[in-house]
Formats: structure tokens, sequence, C-alpha cells
């Protein structure tokens, strides 16, 4: 079994509460589901044929609140951290982070932090379930 490694990527940055990706270990491909949305056929037969099909990454395994302290833990500057620790919690969260990012002028930085750790779930991923990264 094999797969690109931005197809898992994808999956993992589009897991959310509505997004189910699953890849068929037949066809070597990856699938979504839709909660809401016209995917009944789709789930069916992820039902019917489970044992061919591995679950990708959930929104769960993806702790996206978690990343954003390890990019704020990884910064040099204390002010900043402190501003951005302080933006992360409570309500607005991610807002206030993302306002705090471009303020401090991180934003690259920090879509490249989240690239990284998105990339090392995808590569986790690969490796727990067994299946080869093909050449992209």
């Amino acid at each position: 079994m094999k797969v690109k490694l931005s197809e898992v990527m994808e999956a993992v940055e589009g897991a959310g509460d509505d997004m189910t990706y699953y890849y068929h270990t037949d066809t070597q491909s990856i699938t979504y589901v839709m909660a809401y949305g016209d995917d009944d056929e789709r789930l069916a037969e992820i039902e019917e044929h489970w044992d061919h099909y591995i679950q990708l990454p959930s929104k769960y395994d993806v702790n996206d609140y978690h990343i954003m302290e390890e990019f704020i833990w990884n910064l040099d500057d204390e002010q900043q951290q402190n501003q951005l620790e302080n933006a992360i919690s409570g309500r607005g969260a991610f807002r206030y982070f993302r306002d705090l990012v471009d303020r401090f002028e991180l934003t690259q930085k920090w879509y490249d932090f989240r690239e990284a750790a998105y990339e090392k779930i995808a590569r986790e991923w690969c490796h727990d379930e067994k299946i080869t990264i093909a050449a992209e």
C-alpha cells in the first residue's frame, strides 16, 4: 500500500466536524465523506466494505490548539510568547492568536510551523498504518 504525502496532508488539514477522510486499501486512494451532504452512497460503500478502508486522522487527532502552543514555545521573543499565550486562553483563541501573529509579522513562520506539524502527523499515520509514502 502506498499514498502520496501531499494527499494525506490535505486530508489532515481538511479534517473537521463535517469531513472525514478514508484511505481505500485496494485502490490506494483517499476519499472523504461530508457529514452534511449527498454522500450517503459513499458512506454506505465504506460501511459495507469497512475492512478495505482506513480512517485518516480526524480533527481530534489533529490538535490545532496544541500546535499553536508548540509554536509559541518555540519563539525566541519572550514578550511575544507571553502575549500569544494570553491570546489563546479563553473565547476567540484562534482569532486572537492569528491577529497577534499577523501583528508580530510571524504569519509565514506560523504557516511553515503548522505545515511541518501536519506533515509530521501525516508521516506518523502512514508509518502506523504501514503505508508507504509514494513519490509525488
